[in-house]
């Protein structure tokens, strides 16, 4: 790698022009030794199967990226360290390599194109959602406000008192303190990592992650309650009726889910312009529920501002 001198005026120039040095260095040794190529699959591979969920990155781009990677097939199968054995196979990879290499060129071409393809089609639709306003309104407004709590005590005795309860979205936590306080296993799920500190700090189990990713990976039948709040208000019909499978397939016999939410006819002007299409009613949600198996009550709240009513839909 060159030596370069970093400008005083202009560090971040500098800084990229070292990485961008680095990165042609090791790509020319990753050419000259197939050995580094085989070695970083190797490891991307086992990255797979263990990394957690957004520990890379996007999830999409990191899928991208992974898939660009492990496109590329390598003929050169490795010998080993054995006497004698390792003569044997360098003679057999020898004497295929010819064919073996006319065949991988052809599929390493049609992967390289395919992946090209994809991220094509990655970025046509990024500009789509874009375009039509599906994307996040973080910029444009603040958060749906936590919920006060009486509806967290209303939320706690709708829920059963024993087995495991996810809660999403967390916030600091009122939704969880009360079944927590209680000695229940109860863990909540939060997009903003800032906002589940003070909850945190309290010993309750709150994590930093996307509430809808993270329970749809739940076991089947893992969980005796689930708590949707917050996040739900920015949903519209067809996110949630894939929203309420996720929910009945992670609800154990005898489960049930807790809707918090507003209802969109009270909210202020702003609102009724940015979370336009988005955010249901609780006799909407009431609705859903029903139709997706659940016995479905809607409970009265008093003395909160913005929550009115929460829905319990129990199965079973």
């Amino acid at each position: 790698m060159s030596e370069s001198t970093a400008p005083s005026e202009d560090a971040a120039a500098y800084i990229a022009q070292v990485r961008a040095e680095i990165e042609a260095d090791a790509e020319r040794r990753r050419r000259q030794e197939p050995e580094i190529q085989r070695r970083e699959r190797e490891i991307e591979r086992v990255w797979i199967d263990v990394a957690p969920p957004g520990a890379a990155g996007e999830q999409g781009e990191l899928l991208l990226d992974r898939a660009d990677r492990l496109s590329m097939i390598d003929v050169d199968a490795p010998l080993g360290a054995k006497p004698g054995v390792r003569q044997v196979k360098g003679t057999i990879r020898k004497a295929v390599y010819w064919y073996l290499r006319y065949v991988t060129d052809q599929v390493n071409a049609l992967t390289n194109v395919l992946v090209r393809l994809v991220r094509r089609m990655d970025e046509r639709l990024g500009a789509v959602e874009a375009a039509v306003g599906t994307g996040s309104l973080d910029l444009l407004i603040d958060p749906v406000a936590e919920a006060g709590p009486t509806v967290a005590d209303a939320v706690a005795a709708a829920v059963p008192a024993a087995g495991t309860v996810f809660v999403g979205a967390a916030r600091s936590g009122v939704l969880v303190a009360p079944i927590h306080a209680r000695g229940q296993a109860v863990h909540g799920v939060d997009r903003d990592p800032v906002s589940i500190l003070p909850g945190v700090r309290d010993g309750l189990d709150l994590r930093s992650g996307d509430p809808v990713e993270q329970l749809a990976s739940s076991e089947p039948g893992s969980l005796i309650g689930v708590v949707l709040a917050g996040f739900v208000e920015d949903l519209g019909p067809t996110a949630v009726s894939s929203l309420l499978g996720d929910v009945r397939r992670a609800l154990a016999d005898g489960g049930v889910a807790v809707v918090v939410t507003g209802d969109p006819a009270d909210r202020n002007a702003v609102e009724r312009d940015l979370r336009a299409g988005r955010g249901l009613a609780p006799a909407t949600w009431a609705h859903l529920l029903e139709r997706a198996g659940f016995d479905v009550e809607i409970t009265p709240v008093d003395n909160d501002p913005r929550i009115g009513s929460i829905v319990v839909g129990r199965l079973g």
